[in-house]
């Protein structure tokens, strides 16, 4: 009997040093891929068919870039806002952080907004703003399981079973391959909307929150060698790749022009695959929207402690108490949005992550540089690609804000 208990629990032993070696990786995935980065990537596929496809192993190059300085802070268990702090001074960096985190929550309005639509549809509840708050209250469940390990599980589970959802619906479109292999080839053009979609599918790979979370994570993982950071984050950057070209594959081939709405992106499907698909659509959306919107406050959890110099670590109370707080900020702010105003929950999911980016990833960009260079000593040619990716988040940054205020100006 007990030889026979070992033998069963080696696929589970197997299971869960997977999940502690490429967990965390799966958590950025969870965090990039929300609400916004579904609707994003489908106009990408509708306005350009396959040809942007070659601007997502660009983003990952960038993406692995930063978390290269990322990781390098990690090993040496330098949390980037205790950084940000000896510079700024203790009396600056709590407004500072208090300030960047509730920017980081507008993130999180979109997505619990996008969720409690998803969970709508899905359900026989037909009321939003109670779906909004059941999602939200899910969300506050899972912070309460405090234990990491069992935190990464769950979201790593999701992740996966995002990534299976749209893998089937692509490989029942059945793309033609010549054609996807082309996308992959780099093409220039002056259209001024092609040159922000490029810069906008870069923004939705890079994501500022995963680095202050990626920086204070040594007491969880207990990884002092960079390796085993860099091996992580690649997994989890090469998961949001694959996953952002199943999407843009599929809205390519079946979505027409158009206003976005929850289904728009699945209905054209039906026909060329079956009913099933339209629920299989929402219930990703959900699922990524739900484990993007918790997954980005866990970054609010760490910095704004540390901005108070509290040595912070993952479900403490400290942790627990700003993330939960931001969490029903979230909801305050959603339901009285959606019901006062012309915002949909796409319409958030389309305009919060330039709210969210806007700010925080140049200055987050800057400040890793500027660690790296006191913390190590990266060679002339490290110091020329960190830069360089630098200047590209600066660049996205300044297109999503001229978008942001186009956006803006168009809803008022």
């Amino acid at each position: 009997m007990e030889e026979h208990s070992t033998v069963v629990d080696v696929p589970v032993e197997k299971a869960k040093q997977t999940v502690h070696q490429y967990g965390l990786g799966l958590l950025f995935a969870a965090n990039i891929f929300g609400a916004g980065s579904v609707y994003i990537l489908t106009q990408a596929g509708v306005s350009f068919g396959f040809g942007l496809l070659w601007v997502l192993p660009l983003a990952l190059g960038v993406g692995l870039t930063m978390h290269e300085m990322s990781a390098r802070l990690a090993a040496k268990d330098e949390p980037l806002m205790d950084y940000i702090r000896d510079v700024i001074g203790p009396t600056a960096a709590k407004p500072f952080a208090l300030g960047i985190a509730f920017i980081m929550q507008f993130w999180s309005v979109a997505n619990y907004a996008l969720a409690g639509a998803a969970l709508v549809f899905l359900t026989p509840l037909s009321n939003l703003y109670v779906g909004i708050i059941l999602m939200a209250a899910l969300g506050i469940s899972l912070v309460e399981l405090r234990v990491y390990s069992r935190i990464e599980g769950v979201i790593a589970t999701l992740v996966l079973a995002i990534f299976a959802s749209y893998l089937v619906i692509v490989a029942n479109l059945q793309p033609a391959l010549g054609g996807v292999a082309m996308g992959f080839v780099p093409t220039i053009s002056g259209d001024l909307n092609y040159l922000t979609m490029i810069i906008a599918l870069m923004g939705t790979t890079v994501y500022y929150p995963n680095f202050f979370i990626q920086t204070s994570m040594q007491h969880e993982k207990d990884w002092t060698n960079v390796s085993r950071y860099r091996k992580d984050h690649t997994v989890g950057l090469a998961a949001v790749v694959a996953l952002s070209a199943t999407v843009v594959i599929a809205a390519a081939m079946a979505v027409p022009d158009g206003t976005l709405t929850l289904t728009a992106p699945a209905e054209p499907l039906i026909d060329m695959i079956g009913p099933w698909v339209l629920g299989v659509f929402v219930l990703a959306v959900g699922a990524a929207s739900f484990t993007s919107a918790t997954g980005t406050l866990f970054a609010a959890g760490f910095m704004v402690p540390q901005s108070y110099e509290l040595t912070t670590q993952f479900g403490d109370m400290h942790f627990r108490r700003t993330v939960h707080f931001l969490i029903g900020l979230s909801v305050v702010l959603a339901i009285p949005i959606l019901a006062f105003t012309d915002f949909t929950p796409v319409r958030l999911a389309l305009l919060m992550p330039a709210v969210n980016g806007v700010v925080g990833l140049p200055i987050t960009a800057l400040a890793l540089f500027a660690a790296i260079k006191r913390y190590f000593e990266p060679s002339r040619l490290e110091q020329a690609i960190f830069f360089a990716a630098v200047v590209a988040m600066f660049l996205t940054s300044l297109v999503t804000a001229e978008s942001l205020v186009r956006s803006i100006a168009g809803l008022l």
